[in-house]
């Protein structure tokens, strides 16, 4: 198959995808439909630009003027495969489950700080759910038990064993750390909370998931910063 064939194949179904997507006839332009895509798409938005470029190339090597969309020139093969990979993306967005699927260790409020801190330790966690009476309350960081002992180190009296989690929690810097989502959420939409975060000028310190993305639901696996590495891969 041509590069050419291949090319218009991989835009033509982005397009008919797009337009059954929004809910616009025939006569909306393909910018239109990147306009009105990336408004909900993640998978668009992250590509918009390089798809305005694609529309333009579409129409720089096809010749309508005959009526058959004769093609005057082929695209190189770097373009036909970029163009192939934003197809599938957008067609089939890969998403958090079961690729960060994992048993989420947790701790009750009223448990003290020491057993967590050991967990936590025991398995290189930054941070823990912690729940209140079976539901989620908040996420313990390992910088929310730095501040608490900064605080307390010129007492030199506190202990471990009897401090409760709920008292450490007191010291979190940014309550909003966390937030959850659906295991249905696609890959691209967990880096762009990762970036508005950041553009918020705040730290996002895990994303909790459950079946539908209800913080009362059981947490079914968690994706936190050390994890965009192996995120990224999955969607190169």
């Amino acid at each position: 198959m041509k590069n050419s064939e291949r090319f218009l194949n991989a835009f033509v179904a982005i397009e008919k995808y797009l337009r059954n997507k929004c809910g616009l006839d025939q006569w909306a332009t393909f910018s239109q439909l990147i306009d009105v895509a990336s408004k909900s798409m993640p998978e668009v938005r992250r590509y918009k630009d390089d798809l305005r470029e694609y529309g333009e190339l579409r129409n720089a090597i096809v010749h309508d003027n005959r009526g058959d969309g004769y093609v005057i020139a082929e695209p190189n093969t770097v373009a036909v495969e970029s163009l192939e990979k934003i197809r599938d993306l957008i067609k089939k967005p890969p998403v958090v489950f079961p690729l960060f699927k994992q048993t989420v260790l947790s701790h009750d409020i009223n448990d003290s700080i020491g057993s967590a801190v050991k967990e936590m330790t025991e398995n290189n966690f930054s941070q823990i759910p912690v729940l209140s009476n079976g539901k989620f309350k908040a996420l313990l960081t390992t910088d929310t038990i730095s501040r608490w002992l900064g605080s307390n180190v010129d007492d030199d009296i506190f202990s471990l064993k009897e401090t409760t989690i709920d008292h450490v929690l007191k010291s979190t810097e940014d309550p909003d750390n966390f937030h959850f989502v659906s295991k249905n959420t696609t890959l691209l939409r967990i880096l762009e909370f990762f970036d508005n975060f950041e553009k918020e000028g705040k730290r996002l310190e895990a994303l909790l998931i459950t079946d539908s993305g209800n913080q009362n639901d059981k947490i079914i696996g968690i994706i936190t910063i050390s994890d965009l590495p192996k995120l990224l891969r999955e969607i190169k």
